[in-house]
């Protein structure tokens, strides 16, 4: 396929994107990938209502974490330019079959709060397995010229899609999350906030019915609706304890929903380079719902430190 670039001059629409989720989708085919495609939202802004709205999200009445806010910030108001790129009649598969499952936010610089931004996405690396599909989608927020903030979101495909392979170079959250123990005491626990639906719905521009309808998320096999995972992680970061320097990256492994209404428990772990560990349980699941790790320093790319160690054993 030849190049494709699409600029967004406003806010992406979501009655713009999401009927063609409809449209029969091209398929996969290992030759071809995923397509050279970047979509670009300019005049893209955070603003301090918006910030004082996801602290509301968040649940806690004075947030001691807008540096760890801020992280998630651009991820929950920038996902609907992820989600126009996925309903695009040039991507392969059908946004329905994908599921968010790695995070990778980095604050590179000073992310300022109601200054025009240009955001953008494009997918720049992709493994097949025996079982699925995972494809990196880089975003990139740029204020004043310089990239401020990425992220890198892995999407995962189940189904057969042909011989492993692996395309790119993987920047991403690890495949293998931190394990915490089950049994430690608890940081904090809190009922998941059952209202306000719609209103985070808009914020992202995902409006799956699984987070609003609790009999559609019935029919869907699960036990009722539940709420984004960015929103279970701003209320996973609000109950954290306070540590230390403020946080520059993020990495998060979404396990399996947390339902609206239900009993979380956090814990947390301290790490051996001065971050921290987290991750939250639900009842009735042995397996947390969601593993995040904060780190105070931006942790260096696997392909670098692949590289670092072969000039190591070669010296």
């Amino acid at each position: 396929m030849n190049p494709h670039r699409e600029i967004f001059a406003s806010r992406p629409a979501t009655l713009r994107f999401m009927p063609k989720a409809l449209w029969p989708s091209p398929g996969w085919r290992a030759e071809r990938g995923c397509p050279d495609s970047q979509f670009i939202w300019q005049d893209y802004r955070i603003s301090s209502r918006t910030m004082a709205r996801l602290r509301d999200f968040a649940g806690a009445g004075e947030f001691n974490h807008d540096d760890a806010l801020l992280l998630l910030a651009p991820h929950i108001t920038g996902f609907r330019l992820t989600m126009a790129l996925l309903t695009h009649p040039r991507w392969p598969l059908a946004i329905w079959r994908a599921l968010q499952f790695r995070n990778r936010l980095r604050l590179l610089g000073p992310l300022l709060l109601d200054e025009p931004s240009e955001l953008s996405v494009q997918a720049c690396a992709w493994r097949v397995h025996a079982k699925g599909l995972e494809v990196d989608l880089h975003t990139r927020l740029q204020q004043r010229g310089a990239v401020v903030w990425d992220s890198i979101v892995t999407v995962y495909y189940r189904g057969r899609f042909g011989a492993p392979l692996s395309h790119g170079e993987a920047h991403g959250a690890p495949s293998t999350s931190p394990t915490l123990d089950p049994s430690a005491p608890p940081v904090a626990q809190w009922r998941i906030d059952n209202g306000r639906r719609w209103e985070f719905c808009r914020l992202t521009g995902d409006y799956n019915p699984m987070h609003l309808n609790a009999r559609y998320a019935h029919r869907m096999g699960f036990g009722g609706a539940f709420p984004h995972p960015q929103r279970v992680a701003a209320q996973c970061l609000s109950h954290l304890a306070a540590t230390g320097a403020p946080p520059r990256q993020l990495d998060l492994w979404i396990k399996g929903p947390a339902f609206f209404g239900a009993e979380a428990t956090l814990r947390q772990a301290p790490r051996d380079d001065g971050g921290q560990d987290f991750a939250l349980w639900v009842p009735g699941e042995q397996r947390p719902a969601l593993v995040g790790s904060l780190f105070r320093a931006l942790s260096e790319p696997r392909c670098q430190r692949e590289r670092s160690a072969l000039r190591q054993r070669l010296a």
